[in-house]
């Protein structure tokens, strides 16, 4: 428990990145996931057929990848700078959760951190590595990184309405009333 000038604060449970990617599976198998399964599958096809040109492919994708990590790192840090205390406030009188609005980024990053992963593996691979283990690896190396690229879209999305939200915001007062919901915290006295 924390007091703050008068406010006592407890913790609201361990809150990680883990829960923050909390999605609903009709969110998860968007047409962002649906894209990124055909970019498998036809680099899967690839594999099979030509597996130096998958290998080839590694550094145009990993450097689309770092790009798009990149602009994400950065857009989260944008928008959290915009959730100063007053707005934080009106997001918890509304009941919402504030990742609620970062989190489609986190996921981005996620699949980003997962798809240099894999990435990395099949750029030590050559085309005498055995069949299998290439076309299991470029199979995920092209979901990941495919749909760490169509998944910015979903981003970009809520930061649409991210936007909104904060215009709504400025009809109502920075000193929202306390309210039964905020049960780990005290009003002040």
């Amino acid at each position: 428990m924390l007091s703050l000038g008068g406010v006592v604060v407890s913790g609201s449970g361990k809150k990680n990145l883990w829960s923050a990617l909390d999605f609903r599976l009709s969110e998860i198998l968007a047409y962002d996931f649906y894209l990124a399964l055909g970019g498998g599958l036809a680099a899967l096809a690839t594999a099979v057929s030509a597996p130096a040109a998958v290998i080839r492919a590694v550094p145009v994708a990993a450097g689309l990848v770092g790009v798009v990590v990149g602009a994400v790192v950065a857009g989260i840090a944008v928008q959290t700078a915009f959730m100063d205390q007053a707005f934080l406030r009106k997001i918890r009188t509304i009941g919402r959760d504030p990742t609620r609005y970062i989190a489609p980024f986190l996921f981005t990053a996620t699949t980003g951190v997962f798809s240099m992963l894999s990435l990395l593996v099949l750029g030590a691979m050559s085309a005498e590595t055995p069949q299998v283990a290439l076309i299991v690896v470029a199979f995920m190396a092209a979901l990941l990184t495919i749909w760490t690229m169509t998944s910015l879209l979903q981003g970009l999305s809520t930061l649409v309405q991210f936007i909104h939200l904060k215009t709504d915001a400025l009809d109502v007062p920075d000193d929202v009333s306390w309210s039964a919901r905020d049960s780990n915290r005290q009003p002040p006295s």
